[in-house]
């Protein structure tokens, strides 16, 4: 039944993404609670859409293994320094992740939990790379119609909403293969 009504939910604001970019060509973008409410709307249908989907059914596994593997993780941890990720992190820990009972349903501290944080880093990643592209074509479409505050407004919220996150999982999966490898080592030193 839970299954059935987030797959509902993912069908409904995958219409309304639908809908909302149909109706972009016919706006006239003279004021300014539309310049901003648009691409809001936007980000949350197309990410809810993936989102609910996710919740539903292993959408993540739609991409190969080797995707989710990070092979260059000083890279990505400079990358995540230079653009405030951890700032981001914290940013989220203290608004919407800060109940800590919905920060043990991703992460319980164990190393059986290790595992679960993986699988849920990868639906997140999943759950945020879909809308991340779809939106940034969107934002085309909004130049090409000559809307370029609506898509510059576009763009930045994208960023917040899809790349951020994405960067965040990466890093968090860089993390959780430093532990895994750091096990595995343990457990073969073992008699």
């Amino acid at each position: 039944m839970k299954k059935a009504a987030l797959l509902l939910a993912s069908l409904f604001l995958g219409y309304q993404s639908f809908a909302l970019v149909h109706s972009l060509s016919d706006l006239t973008w003279n004021s300014w609670w539309l310049t901003l409410l648009m691409p809001v709307l936007l980000n949350l249908f197309v990410t809810g859409t993936f989102a609910f989907a996710g919740f539903a059914l292993p959408t993540h596994r739609l991409l190969p293994e080797a995707y989710y593997h990070v092979r260059s993780p000083k890279q990505l941890l400079r990358w995540c320094q230079r653009l405030g990720v951890e700032q981001f992190r914290q940013f989220l820990l203290a608004t919407f992740w800060r109940d800590r009972k919905q920060q043990a349903k991703y992460f319980d501290g164990t190393i059986a939990g290790v595992g679960h944080l993986d699988q849920e880093s990868r639906k997140s990643e999943f759950g945020h790379l879909l809308p991340l592209l779809i939106i940034s074509g969107v934002v085309v479409y909004l130049f090409v119609l000559g809307a370029v505050v609506p898509a510059l407004v576009t763009l930045v919220i994208n960023v917040i909403f899809n790349f951020y996150p994405i960067l965040l999982q990466r890093h968090h999966r860089m993390r959780i293969q430093r532990m895994m490898d750091i096990h595995q080592r343990r457990a073969q030193r073992k008699p």
